[in-house]
């Protein structure tokens, strides 16, 4: 997930410019003057500037947190909705359990993360003679 469009990060570079510019300018009007008079617009200019960067940050940064707080709502609706779903039936002793080589846990066939990989089915001592253990989600 990536919680910034172009557009953001367009608008937050160019914000930063901008600042950057108005900053560099302002260094230089200082530089070449030597009464502080004649300094303060410079000054001014500078603060101002800075502002302009800081405020295109905040802007960038109040976006992402939206965008990740979004997302964050979502991954928790669909954990609830998993979580609402009635416990499956227990493994009967004739029923197979799946896995594959080089992973540690066996799943039920139809654990979300075992569904449609196409794994091999094999009773639950097989597996635990491979040295693999039950899942934690589908607990077989």
């Amino acid at each position: 997930m990536i919680p910034w469009s172009r557009g953001d990060v367009v608008r937050l570079t160019v914000g930063v410019a901008a600042g950057g510019i108005l900053v560099a300018m302002a260094w230089n009007g200082t530089a070449t003057r030597s009464r502080l008079d004649d300094q303060t617009g410079f000054i001014v200019l500078g603060v101002a500037g800075f502002l302009v960067a800081v405020f295109a940050q905040s802007l960038w940064l109040k976006r992402g947190r939206r965008a990740v707080a979004a997302y964050a709502a979502t991954v928790q609706t669909t954990v609830a909705a998993l979580a609402d779903q009635p416990p499956t039936a227990p493994v009967r002793a004739g029923d197979g359990l799946v896995a594959t080589a080089g992973i540690r846990h066996f799943h039920r066939s139809d654990c979300p993360i075992a569904a449609g990989r196409g794994w091999s089915s094999e009773p639950r001592r097989s597996h635990e003679a491979a040295g693999r253990t039950p899942c934690g989600i589908c607990a077989p």
